[in-house]
């Protein structure tokens, strides 16, 4: 598990890294601007039917395919599976593309009831350039259960690097030429090359084209049936974003665009580090539940959950005391101001402490879907959804953007303790005393590495002269200096070193069991590269 997580992160890693490198392309070309609220409100649609449909083939059709490989007498029926599978996603996928064509100004006004009458014009232009990533994102989402059931993660891993090439590209044209109708033409592009690039590793396991689509395969059946929740408890997390950029779109000018921003900060934790290591582990859990060992399943989750607390929670820790040098780095230049940066780094403060109770709750989520329990999920997905949007109407209204970016944290934390608590009534004993000391652990660590930080950031770094090379380089945030580019990232680069080695010191002390783990899994992304360095 630990070289497969390795191969994903490393991936991931680069990816990510271009993938911020295409935020701040985004917002030095259009900053939080009425433009750029208009292009995200534009990306819910197929962002909310991808998470719909894309998410369900992956969660659901996982736990099957994983069935058909690993059982013999099923194996023969896998390619009729497959492509059944293929043909029903895409063909309702181009029903709904179709339908929305002419329903997207409708669909604007509900999304967006804040927006002038000139910005809900360019929304529903920008709707209609991205309506068919609906089908190609269901696609993608397709291609990557089918190969992660085959235990192969580095294409679909591998996916985000096209895209961000293709979208930066895309965004400095647009930037320059042809406005923000162009940064959407260049999401759908980018969009195709990340099924493209998945193809290869297809046909490499002989998965190649069959027109074949029985509607009556059992499993198409059952997986139809196991869809239905998964498919209401994604909407649910989906609708969450759909309330908190309708109640942005009432406040100040860019709300909406420093929530998204904000989300993009916080994706980097999750995409570098949880994500991975949930892709890696949801076949394995499938695996064993389809070979009926318990104990294996058992040990999988546990090692998942205590893994995800080490990295998160002192990530958590770290981005909150460092969010505005985070926002201020990455995105402060161009049209990207001080008050954009402001608005950001307060989304970011709430936002970030429902960091680990989101990816535990992911998680726990495919822990019930590799069991093929679909329901628990969708009946907490819900309660949490219902709770997030009554903490939105509430804090709005006193707290403005922090209060929807909280409303969303407490709201991931009622998901997770319903989720925690049903899984203990299903399977007895899912090691929580044990989880809860070692999460204690991790958080005394984490919180020491906190204070070191902080002191460092507010007055270390100060005793140390660093005043000084900011007059050399002529540093101001977002001044637009090279130099000042190099030395805030160097800034940041020492902050980050000095309490990743302190959290390790400290964990080393206070014996946390997962750091065993953590230098196995550095030791395997060392041997993965190392070649290709030489």
């Amino acid at each position: 598990m630990a070289r497969a997580t390795a191969l994903v992160m490393g991936a991931t890693i680069l990816s990510k890294i271009m993938g911020f490198g295409r935020e701040a392309v985004l917002a030095a070309a259009f900053g939080a601007s009425a433009a750029t609220d208009a292009y995200l409100v534009a990306m819910i649609i197929p962002a909310l039917l991808f998470g719909l449909v894309g998410t369900t083939i992956t969660t659901v059709g996982i736990p099957f395919f994983s069935e058909y490989i690993h059982r013999p007498d099923k194996r023969s029926e896998l390619p009729v599976l497959i492509w059944t599978s293929f043909h029903a996603v895409t063909g309702a996928l181009l029903i709904i593309a179709l339908l929305g064509l002419p329903a997207a100004p409708w669909l604007v006004r509900i999304l967006a009831p804040g927006f002038t009458p000139e910005q809900a014009a360019l929304t529903t232009q920008l709707v209609r350039v991205l309506l068919p990533m609906v089908v190609i994102m269901g696609m993608v989402g397709w291609a990557q259960g089918v190969l992660n059931a085959h235990q192969h993660f580095a294409a679909p891993a591998f996916m985000g690097i096209p895209y961000n090439i293709i979208m930066i590209g895309g965004i400095l044209l647009a930037g320059a030429y042809g406005g923000i109708a162009g940064v959407a033409w260049a999401t759908v592009l980018a969009t195709v090359s990340q099924f493209l690039i998945q193809v290869p590793a297809l046909y490499r396991r002989r998965i190649s084209y069959r027109p074949v689509f029985n509607w009556r395969h059992p499993a198409l059946k059952k997986m139809l049936w196991l869809a239905g929740p998964v498919l209401i408890g994604v909407g649910a997390n989906q609708l969450n974003v759909i309330v908190d950029r309708m109640l942005a779109s009432g406040l100040a000018e860019g709300s909406i665009s420093a929530l998204n921003y904000a989300q993009r900060v916080l994706n980097l934790p999750q995409g570098l580090f949880a994500i991975p290591l949930i892709t890696v582990l949801y076949p394995t859990l499938t695996e064993r539940t389809a070979l009926e060992d318990s104990t294996g399943f058992l040990a999988g989750l546990s090692r998942g959950l205590r893994v995800l607390a080490f990295v998160l929670i002192p990530l958590t820790v770290g981005t909150m005391i460092l969010r505005e040098d985070l926002v201020q780095f990455i995105f402060q230049r161009g049209a990207f101001d001080a008050k954009d940066a402001g608005m950001t780094a307060v989304a970011l403060l709430f936002y970030t402490p429902g960091l680990l109770f989101l990816m535990w709750r992911e998680f726990l989520n495919r822990a019930f879907y590799a069991l093929q329990d679909t329901w628990t999920p969708m009946g907490t997905g819900l309660v949490a959804v219902a709770v997030n949007i009554a903490l939105n109407l509430i804090l709005v209204r006193y707290t403005g953007l922090a209060g929807l970016a909280l409303a969303t944290s407490a709201a991931a934390g009622v998901g997770c303790m319903l989720l925690f608590w049903l899984l203990r009534r299903r399977l007895g004993h899912i090691g929580g005393t044990a989880l809860v000391r070692e999460t204690g652990r991790i958080l005394a660590a984490s919180l020491l590495m906190g204070l070191l930080v902080w002191w460092l950031d507010v007055r270390g770094l100060a005793l140390m002269g660093w005043p000084f090379l900011e007059g050399l380089a002529g540093n101001s945030p977002g001044g637009g200096s090279l130099a000042g580019f190099v030395l805030q990232g160097l800034r940041l680069g020492v902050l980050i070193t000095a309490g990743g080695c302190f959290y390790f010191f400290s964990c080393w002390l206070l014996r946390v069991g997962e750091m065993s783990y953590a230098l196995n899994l550095a030791r395997n992304i060392f041997h993965r590269f190392r070649p290709a360095a030489r």
